[in-house]
């Protein structure tokens, strides 16, 4: 399979926009069950994820558009098609953040319950949309010899043996889609506080990615050695530990209180 997965005539369909979608849609499936599976209202949690997801389309092109800008300054048309791959993750990911969160205050529900109830589904469509990348080319690897190097194209088209980045990436989230399932699971017998799951889901992923993205070989903006991206995940990680202790000491202080009220 290459980067088109069916073509009749002049109408085709890339893999990368399969894959993608195919995510897109996975992710909803499965925050419609967590949704379920806590009890939560699945018409509140399908609208958030809704809002999050065309806020994180938007903004993932955006940031791509902007980094690459020299590029789409030439091609114009281009600006709106994303059949070849295009949106920057952390673009993404921070406005559909600001999408959710906007949700959130519009409709009075908690900003952190929603967030937990979505980042498993976040997890898979990630998972699978990587899978869309690998075979369109894009967030490739650098150019490498021994047990992981594989033979992949670049997005110019161009084959040679490559850290397979995409593969790794999606892995990375699979495993992470696994570990918020049992945190999920076990969240009553571990007190887990509304948000803990999201800011699980952020250190993994943001920890992950950066480490990761020491193998790609795609263009980017670059401040000193990092990546941008890189950058912008390790503001993440930091904040998510803020987060964990945060959230951590507003639990054992409504613990408290809920106990003090019963003594009394």
């Amino acid at each position: 399979m290459g980067p088109t997965i069916l073509r009749l005539g002049r109408f085709a369909i890339s893999s990368y926009a399969a894959f993608v979608s195919l995510g897109i849609l996975l992710g909803f499936a499965v925050t419609c069950l967590v949704a379920r599976w806590r009890r939560l209202d699945l018409v509140s949690a399908m609208d958030a994820a809704l809002w999050s997801l065309v806020a994180g389309i938007i903004g993932g092109r955006i940031a791509y558009v902007a980094i690459y800008w020299p590029y789409f300054s030439s091609h114009p048309r281009q600006i709106v098609s994303l059949s070849q791959g295009g949106l920057a993750f952390q673009g993404a990911f921070l406005s559909g953040v600001l999408g959710l969160l906007a949700y959130s205050l519009w409709n009075r529900v908690s900003f952190w319950e929603l967030a937990d109830t979505v980042v498993p589904g976040l997890a898979v469509g990630q998972s699978v949309g990587w899978i869309g990348c690998l075979l369109a080319g894009c967030g490739y690897g650098l150019v490498t010899r021994g047990l992981l190097a594989y033979d992949l194209r670049d997005i110019y088209g161009i084959m040679a043996f490559r850290y397979p980045t995409q593969v790794m990436i999606s892995v990375l989230n699979l495993a992470i889609f696994v570990v918020l399932l049992i945190l999920a699971t076990t969240r009553a017998r571990h007190r887990l506080a509304p948000g803990m799951l999201a800011a699980v889901y952020l250190i993994l992923n943001s920890a992950g990615l950066f480490v990761l993205e020491f193998l790609r070989a795609d263009e980017t903006l670059y401040f000193g050695t990092l990546r941008w991206s890189q950058v912008v995940e390790g503001i993440e990680f930091a904040a998510a530990l803020l987060a964990v202790a945060i959230l951590w000491m507003w639990r054992k202080r409504a613990a408290a209180i809920g106990h003090s009220g019963s003594s009394s």
